[in-house]
């Protein structure tokens, strides 16, 4: 893999700074514990149960209207476990893997590709010892035109998170 879509695909998980306003066309999901932000004619999909919640959910997948991005968000009340984002072994091989701790806070940051090259996805997992929580981020992408299309959203949809407590 070249360094420059290395360095593309480390970007997609890395937050910048300034503030990105949530634009007023945007759909607001609530989760079991959070609530986010996506764009207008993206489909939000459920995706795993609170354990502490009934009825509610800790997990969503958000595609694109044109199916070539999917955005992905897991914030339950405490730590959990999101293996509705973990590596599929049958379909999918690890591009890249990084593990970063700072005290409390461990954070993992995973870049797949699908086996037959029909898309590559990275995500961010961030786990607090400290606290019991924990929050993943995600995006999965058909080709770099797609990654580029739909980045900005991608970084506005992160910082859109709010999550609550019970």
């Amino acid at each position: 893999m070249s360094r420059n879509l290395l360095i593309v695909l480390l970007s997609i998980v890395i937050p910048t700074t300034g503030t990105l306003a949530v634009q007023s066309k945007w759909q607001k999901f609530k989760g079991a514990y959070f609530e986010i932000q996506y764009p207008q004619g993206f489909k939000p999909r459920n995706s795993l149960k609170s354990n502490t919640f009934d009825g509610q959910y800790d997990s969503a997948f958000f595609t694109s209207a044109d199916g070539s991005v999917e955005f992905y968000i897991f914030s339950p009340l405490w730590n959990g476990k999101p293996d509705d984002i973990e590596a599929n072994v049958g379909t999918e091989e690890i591009v890249s893997e990084a593990h970063e701790k700072n005290g409390p806070v461990n954070t993992r940051r995973v870049t797949l590709k699908a086996k037959d090259g029909s898309y590559l996805r990275s995500f961010e997992d961030t786990e607090n010892t400290e606290t019991n929580t924990r929050k993943v981020f995600g995006i999965k992408f058909r080709d770099r035109t797609a990654y580029e299309k739909y980045r900005q959203h991608y970084l506005t949809f992160k910082k859109s998170l709010r999550q609550f407590s019970d």
